[in-house]
């Protein structure tokens, strides 16, 4: 499921206003499933105003609290209801390439851009949040009652001081980094998107737009790093990860099914038995 796209056609869950072409949103999140899959083809960063939300991706898991603010990168990712089911308010801004550039280059006298760290590999990043950054982040809010009142150049003003704010504050240097290296047209590497995402039920046309490629330009670069298409890559890595769980979890087989991107129980089983001349649970008995 694209989040970004979910967002933009259902207005009237996910409040929101567009500038630029860049899309805001501020909701009550309408999850009910405990855990759900989602995929973003743009970088959005994240502010929680009340509740909590998990998101894993990979091993790695996050509470999205009000302590913090997220940037989350393009990908895949499993959203989870906390155990309290407590309510989630967020304010998320969805951010596309192009512009983040033109504001980037705005500001650019005023960023400390030397030493800054090698950009982390994780697809979902915290920040830390200051007064400046809350009250910037605050003064969004009332606008999203009436967006049909506010000229563009005003909500553009208080977008761009947030931005601001967030990126020369010290301890935000990481996503400074992240955000310099889009600046300098840095091209995701085939491997990377791929090692990081492989585990989603995805199609091929998602993880080109991950990969902020057209599908055509990404099989051609899959193939050249891979040697193979990636519908067998994707096939032989899913099932590589399927067989380390069988052998060393007990984890049921629904859920191995479920984290390794496989559409179904029954679609698992097919492509496994084809694979080992074993279905999952003959295979598990085999091998504990």
């Amino acid at each position: 499921m694209n989040i970004y796209e979910v967002h933009k056609a259902n207005p009237d869950v996910f409040t929101q206003l567009t500038l630029k072409n860049q899309l805001f949103c501020y909701y009550e999140c309408p999850q009910k499933e405990k855990i759900i899959q989602l995929y973003s083809n743009h970088n959005q960063i994240t502010f929680t105003l009340s509740g909590q939300r998990k998101l894993h991706h990979g091993d790695k898991q996050w509470t999205l609290t009000q302590e913090k603010g997220f940037l989350v990168k393009r990908g895949a990712f499993f959203q989870e209801i906390t155990d309290d089911y407590s309510d989630w308010v967020v304010l998320v801004l969805y951010l596309k390439d192009d512009y983040l550039k033109k504001v980037f280059e705005e500001f650019r006298p005023h960023f400390a851009l030397q030493n800054l760290p090698k950009v982390a590999i994780d697809m979902i990043q915290s920040f830390t949040l200051n007064d400046k950054i809350r009250n910037s982040c605050q003064s969004l809010l009332p606008y999203f009652s009436q967006p049909h009142l506010l000229p563009d150049s005003i909500f553009e003003g208080k977008f761009k001081e947030l931005l601001f704010n967030l990126l020369v504050h010290p301890e935000n240097k990481q996503i400074l980094a992240y955000i310099n290296q889009i600046v300098d047209d840095y091209t995701i590497p085939i491997w990377e998107v791929m090692e990081s995402n492989y585990a989603y039920d995805l199609k091929i046309s998602e993880y080109a737009e991950i990969a902020n490629r057209s599908t055509s330009t990404f099989k051609r670069d899959f193939v050249k790093h891979y040697q193979t298409s990636p519908g067998k890559w994707l096939t032989a890595k899913r099932l590589e990860k399927a067989t380390l769980l069988l052998e060393t979890s007990q984890k049921p087989i629904s859920d191995i099914t479920f984290e390794c991107g496989f559409k179904n129980v029954s679609h698992f089983s097919k492509i496994f038995k084809n694979k080992y001349d074993l279905s999952p649970t003959e295979y598990r008995e085999q091998h504990r």
